[in-house]
């Protein structure tokens, strides 16, 4: 496995491929000074630089990092130290990955150490299922993701803390109440042995107390059996030791009894002990033989709650291993829709791609018959008006007329779809100047409607795209002087308001007017509310507006009833 860092979105370095390097000689990094807080993490890779870069990656959970340059020495290494978990090259000269996942395996303190396979050759399937069965939890290929990486890691680290912590508390625990165990048995043995048979502390004790012989049976026991498994005291004379005990821990209770006086020394273990309502409870057990009399002074104390405890730890463990598991698939999951999203955009920029080509076919294919007939029509009209009869200088008009209204369908149907695939790019706009601009652009068609055009100057700075702002303005101050009554100067007022962080420029005229039913609809592509005879034009003009608007991150909208005029308003963020 050859692997390097490289930057990824958040900044943060990950894996990538790099070339080979010269095989250096075996380097063993021992671990940093013991710390309770610590656990070791041991990576395999017979490869100095991929060490450094996992290193790199893994460095931030602040843990004693132990690398090996090969299996061979990572076995070497396990009979020393207990890891956290192993990352694990697969190729490797010699012992390969498989091979020393194998031993591994076969050592019963390191049986089950997570494994992470992390390799950038072997990812076949064959390979992958090779390394799960034989324990591995994850196999992953580079490049890797860092965060991926680390969080897969960090998951084992705590998962190790918190069962090195369980066992350290449980270890404790046992040390101290065999402790107390032991004093109170003494103490429990000495009034025994001074006062009577049944005495005050025998009787009062809230733990339990008995004697018994080598035969099994109680000769003597406190109250305290009976409040605790609910047998009366004569049921608990008459029945043997062993059948107290559960079923599944017989055994090991009678083993631990003989090794006691076997050994003629106090014993401590644990046991399930039945009830009589059919349940059992967990006692700790502290038996001390007395060889001369044949007797076995028991003291028991009732651990149910301890062991619910501990088993509740247990289950927490657990599920920290499933929440593990689970975001192993999540990250799975992950990285499919990440692999999803990029197929996606590589089909959108040849769409995109596509669409530039359709476009370039209608702009130059398309328009070029179109011209040619404008050009002729309009030969006809001047070159041959005597020759043609009213009726044939009426058809010649129409044609001048179809061609000149479909050339600008067209261009206003390529102009539409470049703004929906196209990036536009904003910038600081000055509102004054590019008014200006259009205004000038239009100038001709200004002067034969006699149109009057007022701007409230001075205009703020808008970010916004210029070109295409500048077509927006252009079609709603033209559509201001085309709408209006018979008869009417068109007038247009171009001002604005300041929202927040937002320029609202307002476009009113003193057209016809539209009703409120239809405000929607116009926005609409070649969506026209009046004849073309009556008031020409594509029906784009406005959809143009609208998508234009909201590619920049603009809002546009309008007020109008019939009979008063429209006033059209554009939001876009102000750039002062």
């Amino acid at each position: 496995m050859k692997v390097n860092l490289e930057p990824t979105m958040n900044g943060k370095p990950r894996l990538r491929k790099a070339p080979a390097s010269p095989v250096a000689p075996p380097v063993t990094q021992t671990p940093a000074a013991a710390s309770p807080h610590r656990v070791n993490i041991l990576m395999v890779d017979d490869t100095p630089e991929n060490l450094i870069a996992l290193e790199a990656v893994i460095a931030v959970l602040e843990q004693n990092i132990i690398q090996a340059r090969s299996g061979e020495e990572a076995l070497r290494l396990l009979l020393k130290h207990d890891f956290a978990v192993i990352l694990l090259d697969v190729n490797m000269p010699g012992m390969n990955g498989f091979e020393t996942a194998s031993l591994i395996r076969q050592r019963k303190n390191s049986e089950h150490t997570p494994i992470i396979f992390v390799t950038a050759i072997s990812t076949t399937e064959t390979h992958m299922y090779k390394g799960y069965s034989l324990g591995a939890v994850d196999y992953i290929f580079t490049p890797v993701m860092p965060d991926v990486l680390r969080t897969k890691v960090g998951v084992f680290v705590e998962l190790l803390k918190k069962t090195e912590e369980m066992k350290q508390q449980s270890e404790q625990l046992r040390l101290i109440e065999e402790k107390e165990h032991r004093r109170m048995l003494g103490e429990a043995t000495e009034r025994l042995e001074l006062q009577t048979k049944r005495n005050r502390f025998f009787t009062l004790s809230i733990d339990m107390l008995a004697i018994a012989g080598f035969g099994g049976f109680f000769k003597q026991l406190n109250p305290t059996w009976q409040k605790v498994l609910g047998f009366s005291e004569e049921e608990l004379y008459r029945t043997h030791l062993l059948d107290l005990v559960h079923t599944d821990d017989r055994e090991s209770f009678q083993k631990q009894l003989l090794g006691v006086r076997a050994a003629n020394a106090p014993g401590y273990f644990e046991s399930r002990c039945n009830c009589r309502d059919g349940g059992y409870r967990w006692l700790d057990w502290t038996v001390a033989p007395f060889q001369e009399e044949e007797l076995l002074y028991l003291f028991a104390r009732d651990v149910t709650g301890r062991k619910r405890a501990e088993q509740e730890i247990k289950q927490l463990n657990e599920d920290l291993h499933q929440r593990a598991l689970l975001l192993q698939t999540a990250n799975s999951e992950l990285q499919a829709e990440i692999q999803t999203r990029q197929r996606a955009e590589e089909a959108l920029q040849e769409s995109n791609a596509a669409l530039e080509a359709f476009s370039y076919s209608v702009s130059h294919d398309l328009r070029a018959p179109l011209r040619a007939m404008q050009g002729f029509g309009k030969v006809l009209l001047e070159d041959y008006q005597t020759v043609l009869d009213e009726p044939g200088r009426e058809y010649a008009m129409r044609i001048v007329s179809a061609s000149t209204r479909m050339d600008q369908l067209i261009q206003d149907l390529l102009i539409f779809g470049r703004l929906g695939h196209t990036k536009l790019e904003t910038k600081p706009i000055e509102l004054d100047d590019l008014l200006r601009e259009v205004l000038d652009s239009i100038a001709e068609e200004l002067h034969e409607r006699n149109a009057k055009v007022t701007v409230n100057t001075p205009l703020p700075m808008v970010m916004a795209n210029k070109v295409t702002l500048g077509q927006v303005l252009m079609n709603l101050i033209s559509n201001g002087c085309k709408f209006v009554a018979s008869g009417v100067i068109p007038k247009v007022l171009v001002r604005h308001e300041l929202i927040g962080d937002r320029v609202k420029l307002w476009i009113e005229d003193n057209g016809i007017g539209i009703p409120a039913e239809h405000h929607a609809r116009i926005f609409g592509v070649f969506e026209r509310l009046h004849g073309g005879d009556d008031y020409p034009g594509t029906g784009i003009g406005l959809a143009i507006v609208k998508k234009g608007i909201e590619r920049m991150g603009g809002e546009v909208g309008v007020q109008s009833e019939p009979g008063n005029g429209s006033r059209f308003w554009i939001l876009l963020p102000n750039a002062a």
